[in-house]
């Protein structure tokens, strides 16, 4: 599969955390560009987009504010201090993602990375009404929207069922729930999301889709089901 590639700057003021990227998953490709100071920094800004920029400081100054201030609001910034104490809050910011205290291992620096990318870059990518990427282990696996019948709760983890696979997703149903498109997915039991342009049948208590898979509907749920109607009713149109 070709990498998801993505595009990175690392304002660097201290030099005392070192970034190694081979514990990403390997069809990810983070392109890191460096710098080593806020006038630079603001140079590349201007001059490039990226998705994700880290902000490694010892402590947080009225520059570094201005600064973060100016970076466009589709930018995730990861803000890593010597000081909590900073002159501004991190909340005031909407996307300043992170602020993390230092001592911090680049280990868990590229954990917070792969957080952001995986909770604040990818949903923004514009192919997402027919497929996403998803965390399935070491790699991300792409899934076409229209390939699922439906998701199954597996602990904190999810099982995507497709005609003749089972893909681990690491990630909650209810995390999956807010990714796949509302128009075609619903929740119809704490257990199960199903995709409604693969029901077959729809009764009071459950429904059966096209690959004779029966689901049941949760008693809290049975209020979707008119407007799963509603939904087939759409795609018969």
């Amino acid at each position: 599969m070709r990498p998801i590639q993505f595009y990175s700057l690392y304002i660097d003021l201290t030099q005392d955390i070192r970034l190694e990227l081979d514990v990403f998953p390997r069809n990810i490709s983070f392109y890191f560009t460096n710098a080593s100071s806020l006038d630079h920094a603001r140079y590349l800004i201007e001059q490039e987009y990226f998705e994700v920029i880290v902000f490694n400081v010892d402590n947080v100054g009225e520059e570094e504010v201005r600064l973060i201030a100016d970076i466009p609001k589709n930018t995730s910034i990861i803000v890593i201090s010597n000081d909590y104490d900073t002159i501004f809050d991190p909340h005031d910011i909407d996307n300043v993602i992170l602020f993390t205290l230092k001592p911090i291992d680049p280990e868990k620096l590229q954990n917070l990375l792969i957080r952001v990318l995986s909770k604040y870059v990818l949903p923004k990518v514009k192919h997402l009404d027919y497929f996403d990427f998803f965390f399935t282990g070491s790699e991300m696996t792409k899934i076409n929207f229209n390939d699922i019948f439906y998701v199954e709760a597996v602990g904190t983890f999810s099982n995507v069922f497709l005609l003749d696979q089972v893909i681990l997703v690491k990630e909650s149903i209810s995390s999956l729930e807010e990714r796949l498109p509302s128009k075609n997915f619903v929740r119809l039991h704490r257990s199960f999301i199903i995709n409604t342009q693969k029901i077959l049948r729809i009764s009071s208590k459950e429904i059966e889709l096209n690959n004779a898979k029966k689901l049941p509907i949760g008693r809290s749920y049975r209020n979707k089901i008119g407007y799963i109607s509603y939904l087939i009713d759409r795609l018969l149109i």
